[in-house]
């Protein structure tokens, strides 16, 4: 692993995996805002949180202004990890990049995706606090559910699957 040429290409490796990962969970969150109904593409988690874990009006609208700060503060995020990657990817067109600025932009892709994910923790923490001691285990299971399917089929439920 002492081999220049080696460590390039084990990072080159790591940086596609994590674009495709990056690529796979942007189609999921695209594809999934299509709407299933008349208001359910608006309202659809709200309703879900309503429906599932009990949520009043009151705490839909709490929900409401957390998400619209969450999303706003995720875009920010997003763009800036698709600028850089793009750096990245536009590296491929030179014949030999120099390694310190692979290294440095595969640093700094790292680095905003670690604030992504920091991101969404708080905003899934943020939203469970809106919920009373009653209503966190529903919760709880709902959000096991949803994460343990975006590893599955494209992040398609086996209920969606079935209409």
């Amino acid at each position: 692993m002492n081999n220049p040429q080696s460590k390039y290409r084990t990072l080159i490796a790591i940086i596609v995996l994590l674009l495709v990962t990056n690529i796979a969970v942007l189609a999921y969150f695209m594809l999934n805002k299509k709407p299933h109904g008349r208001d359910k593409g608006k309202q659809g988690f709200e309703s879900v949180l309503q429906k599932e874990v009990g949520f009043t009006d009151e705490q839909v609208a709490r929900f409401k202004t957390l998400k619209e700060s969450h999303w706003a503060t995720a875009k920010r995020q997003m763009d800036e990890l698709k600028g850089v990657k793009l750096n990245l990817f536009n590296l491929t067109k030179e014949e030999n990049p120099s390694d310190s600025l692979v290294n440095s932009l595969a640093d700094s892709i790292a680095s905003l995706q670690k604030q992504v994910e920091i991101n969404s923790f708080q905003h899934f923490k943020a939203t469970r606090q809106i919920c009373t001691p009653a209503q966190q285990p529903a919760y709880d299971s709902l959000m096991t559910r949803i994460i343990t399917k975006m590893g599955r089929s494209g992040g398609k439920s086996t209920e969606k699957q079935k209409r």
